[in-house]
């Protein structure tokens, strides 16, 4: 079939099928958006033979798709010869020459690049076509504030300390080689670039898709808290650890709460988090709205990490009051005390989930006060716009 569009190639260091999780719900629903006005091609990464045989969705996002096998084995490999040079670990990870040989190859017959988060920029650092660079978060900034916890469970702080530094100085630099590059919030960019107005870096807030994510009125009498993540994430089991041990327990001498954990996990990290009191752990799931239909909170308390949170959007448009720390409510525009509240330590986690519990009728307003927050602010095709309004001009 001819097509008078422009033509996209999309890079990504990991198959963004099926897409559940942050980073794959970002670049999933922004190519959605850029199908209506480009032919996007997909070259992804994939480190699973599972991935590269599994059949993709028949969905007109991508009109062409093409795969390349990066096994953990040689990125570990990759890694480790990074270690005495300046390069992000994260970026080494995902060197593949055989990737590298299959942009050179197809690069030439698009009118335009777009690359996927910091770990794929090196393999179009060079090209003479219009890049564009969705870096997502800040991540050096999200590294840095591991240092910030004490006695985090699982978390290799020293070697995540030494990354945020190269990546924080790889970031800033890497800007300068792309025509565009994108953010998720205004935090992320004035961490990486304090007082500088950096043109060529713009923010693209996160949104939601309301169709798949289905409002229902919430009973506060079931007390079952939801947490929504892919639990392959050094922060949201962080998350998890730190609710499941602090938080839990507190609230459990009151009454039979329960705290569900819906999302991609490990089966050896399933059971670790089986073994707390109350926890229920769901593993991938279909449908998340099915998997918190009974739900009567929606839990984010990050301690780490950066950017705007996917899961507190998608509570929103469940109709889950959401508790949230400060960390987890940056970049976000909803009124805390109306659209949801903030809860920072165990104590005021436990007050904030108790008094949500106590005034149905106030909590119910609250959810549905957030779910008109987010069809009138983070509906996917409002914030895609602008970044429409720049590949336009760039892609000529």
């Amino acid at each position: 079939m001819t097509t008078d569009k422009k033509k996209l190639l999309v890079l990504t260091p990991r198959l963004p099928y099926p897409v559940i999780g942050g980073d794959k719900l970002r670049i999933y629903h922004l190519c959605k958006a850029l199908s209506h006005q480009y032919s996007l091609t997909l070259l992804s990464l994939c480190e699973t033979h599972e991935e590269m045989d599994c059949e993709l969705p028949d969905d007109g996002v991508f009109d062409r798709v093409e795969r390349v096998f990066l096994s953990k084995a040689r990125s570990y490999i990759n890694t480790l010869l990074a270690l005495p040079t300046r390069t992000p670990l994260q970026v080494a990870y995902y060197r593949s020459r055989a990737f590298a040989a299959a942009v050179e190859k197809m690069l030439p017959s698009h009118d335009g690049v777009l690359v996927h988060l910091v770990r794929c920029a090196e393999y179009v650092r060079k090209s003479d076509k219009p890049r564009v660079l969705e870096m997502t978060d800040a991540i050096s900034l999200n590294y840095g504030r591991v240092k910030q916890l004490k006695n985090a469970r699982g978390l290799k702080s020293r070697a995540l300390s030494l990354e945020a530094k190269r990546l924080g100085d790889y970031e800033r630099a890497i800007v300068n080689d792309f025509d565009l590059s994108v953010l998720v919030s205004q935090t992320d960019k004035d961490y990486l670039f304090p007082g500088s107005n950096a043109d060529n870096v713009m923010v693209c807030s996160n949104g939601v898709d309301l169709s798949g994510l289905p409002y229902s009125v919430r009973s506060m009498a079931s007390r079952v808290l939801i947490f929504i993540g892919d639990m392959r994430t050094v922060q949201n089991e962080d998350m998890c650890h730190f609710f499941a041990q602090e938080v839990l327990p507190l609230l459990r001498k009151r009454a039979d709460y329960r705290f569900r954990i819906v999302g991609s996990i490990s089966p050896a990290l399933a059971e670790r988090f089986r073994a707390y009191d109350g926890v229920e752990v769901t593993g991938r799931v279909a449908s998340v709205a099915d998997a918190a239909k009974d739900g009567a909170i929606g839990l984010c308390p990050m301690r780490i990490g950066a950017g705007v949170q996917n899961k507190i959007l998608e509570y929103m448009a469940l109709g889950l009051p959401v508790v949230a720390t400060s960390l987890a409510y940056e970049g976000l525009k909803a009124r805390v005390g109306c659209d949801l509240v903030i809860a920072d330590t165990p104590k005021e986690f436990v007050e904030r989930i108790e008094a949500l519990l106590a005034d149905e009728v106030g909590a119910l307003k609250m959810a549905a006060r957030a779910r008109e927050f987010v069809a009138r602010e983070h509906a996917w095709g409002g914030m895609v716009e602008p970044l429409l309004e720049r590949l336009e001009e760039l892609v000529v």
